[in-house]
């Protein structure tokens, strides 16, 4: 099976191709120009290795939390990609592909955390251990001064972009240490094993809102 994965979810992009058992990724940070950058970057791994987009057999797109125009645009490159062949597109949860590594973590409440922007962060708390479709809790928006208030204790794992805070916006920062595709590839993968649907409705996951201005008068 051959399946794609798309993450545009934050600045920390990453794109990632599964050939049966065999992973290759690149993940790059990205100054807004996530719709130039997504396709071009499909289509070196796709070319590395000697593929069209008519031999993917499932395309896997992170559905957010993030940048209202980033998440959206790896969406729309999952959409386009899917259209011609009919592959199945599958959308995952981007708090779910930064808790995955930490699933089997047993009695440990997995916090992944999200920048929004504003000083704030999206969160999602996961119960270890837990599987590909585990939804999460307690989703919703805080301040970065509020985390160690409300996520605190010794069963308490913070991960994700958004639990360091040093590195967001630093162009310099490994953008595979906080969300790389090789966990959107594995939870897509098993999500097909068992049985996603191919009429799944794949839609974006806002933290808040976007805002939209008024238009000004004539």
């Amino acid at each position: 099976m051959i399946v794609l994965g798309i993450d545009t979810s934050t600045s920390f992009a990453s794109v990632g191709l599964m050939i049966d058992d065999a992973i290759t990724t690149t993940s790059w940070y990205s100054r807004h120009n996530h719709g130039r950058e997504t396709m071009p970057a499909v289509s070196r791994l796709l070319n590395a290795v000697g593929l069209e987009p008519s031999d993917i057999d499932v395309v896997a797109v992170a559905l957010g939390p993030g940048g209202f125009s980033a998440v959206r645009v790896g969406i729309a490159t999952g959409q386009g990609l899917v259209e011609p062949s009919q592959a199945q597109l599958i959308g995952i949860p981007t708090h779910l592909i930064q808790a995955y590594p930490y699933r089997d973590e047993l009695s440990k409440r997995v916090v992944s955390l999200l920048p929004i922007g504003r000083n704030q962060v999206s969160h999602a708390v996961y119960d270890g251990p837990f599987g590909p479709e585990e939804c999460g809790r307690d989703i919703g928006t805080c301040g970065f001064d509020e985390i160690s208030e409300i996520f605190k204790g010794d069963d308490v794992l913070l991960c994700g972009e958004g639990a360091s805070g040093e590195a967001m916006e630093n162009s310099k920062a490994d953008a595979e240490l906080f969300r790389s595709a090789k966990d959107l590839l594995r939870i897509a993968l098993s999500r097909v094993e068992l049985g996603a649907s191919r009429t799944e409705l794949v839609e974006p996951i806002y933290s808040r809102p976007p805002t939209i201005t008024a238009p000004r008068p004539a």
